[in-house]
């Protein structure tokens, strides 16, 4: 069985040394401080029976039918083999509608389902629709508007010191760039898990369900409300668990709320900070829990259900986590659900694209008065994941 530390027999000790080093160059802190667990790479050899692939046998077998272009054939099952491995699983999973767990471990099943693949000369068939373009299009029409007419927010993100939250004319939609991922902080607040991510990567788009809203916070100071634009995220460490996206430097610009659940005009009085701790995480499952501890400011990616780029309602509620513990621990058959797919595309589907950032992009509602049928689409998406997640 092939799962996360797995290493082929000729991989030697040295090249494994020198993928933990990697590692923690991207995700900037030492493995041995990341908790024991299901997500804690430990290196070990591979015993392969006969018949069974290898590790490179995987990854050769995953770059040839498009879920790991940017492969590096080297024999270790890491971070984004487990990702590719997990992405192509899931796709058997979803679009197929085979017999298949998204868990990242590669067995006899789905070695089968790999090799009927390559047998076949398989390609996955994601649609690459209008939606796409009309989103950048969106995005930079946002942008030239915010550049000629800042409102008070976004006059002090472009007035303030460095950070990982870019004045306005930085802001970049490139589609050769890093992926995009883009949310919208609704007028309306309820504590639930009921806005929409969108993912943008090599003309797909998928949609997650969450929350941009601040959970609890007990900070003298006050609720943080990140800041609506556009903000720079790698992958690192969630409290030592998990792989999230992070603040790539000093840490995004927050709003402090006295008034907790609400942002308002007056809190800006006291300006902007730069917080490091505001992370794109995982948040549980499903519309029964209220945000609540789930984030302090964090824009948090329920696991219950997502959509894909053709625009179908995946659930994932048989396999997806309810708790932390669950989780962490690889007994109990349990993972992060739709927040994994998310992962996993930025990952392995974009494992070519130089870097390894990720641009969020956090707008308001108002925000969607420019693009009326994507407005229109985002609300019909809204309400297909409430119902299905409820």
């Amino acid at each position: 069985m092939i799962e996360l530390g797995s290493c082929d027999p000729d991989v030697t000790d040295a090249a494994c040394a020198a993928y933990v080093k990697e590692v923690e160059q991207i995700t900037r802190l030492p493995l041995t401080q990341v908790q024991p667990g299901a997500d804690r790479i430990v290196t070990q050899r591979l015993t392969a029976g006969p018949g069974l692939m290898s590790v490179s046998d995987v990854q050769r077998g995953l770059k040839a039918i498009g879920f790991f272009p940017g492969a590096a054939i080297d024999g270790i099952c890491g971070y984004r083999t487990l990702s590719a491995i997990r992405l192509f699983q899931e796709y058997v999973r979803s679009v197929e509608k085979r017999d298949c767990v998204p868990d990242g471990r590669f067995g006899p099943a789905s070695q089968q389902h790999l090799q009927r693949w390559l047998d076949k000369g398989l390609r996955p068939d994601w649609a690459q629709t209008p939606e796409y373009a009309g989103w950048l299009s969106l995005l930079e029409q946002l942008k030239a508007k915010y550049q000629a007419s800042p409102n008070r927010m976004l006059q002090m993100v472009n007035s303030h010191a460095a950070s990982d939250t870019r004045a306005v004319a930085q802001w970049d939609f490139s589609p050769e760039g890093s992926p995009q991922l883009v949310g919208v902080r609704r007028t309306e607040f309820s504590g639930k898990f009921d806005d929409v991510f969108v993912l943008l990567l090599k003309g797909l788009v998928f949609k997650f369900q969450g929350s941009t809203e601040p959970g609890a916070s007990d900070n003298p100071r006050g609720t943080p409300f990140l800041v609506q634009g556009q903000h720079d995220y790698h992958f690192g460490w969630h409290k030592k668990t998990y792989l999230a996206l992070r603040p790539q430097g000093k840490g995004v610009l927050v709003v402090r709320s006295k008034n907790d659940k609400r942002l308002d005009e007056a809190d800006l009085a006291s300006g902007l900070e730069a917080e490091p701790s505001i992370n794109v995480h995982w948040g549980g499952m499903g519309m029964a829990r209220d945000v609540n501890s789930w984030s302090e400011g964090c824009q948090v990616i329920n696991g219950a259900v997502y959509i894909n780029s053709n625009d179908d309602l995946i659930d994932c509620s048989a396999f997806c986590a309810v708790s932390p513990s669950q989780a962490t621990d690889r007994g109990t058959g349990r993972t992060r659900g739709a927040y994994n797919v998310l992962v996993d595309l930025v990952t392995a589907l974009a494992s070519d694209v130089p870097g390894n950032s990720v641009r969020y992009t956090l707008l308001t509602e108002p925000d969607l008065e420019l693009a009326p049928r994507l407005k229109q689409e985002l609300a019909r998406a809204r309400d297909r994941v409430v119902r299905a997640a409820g």
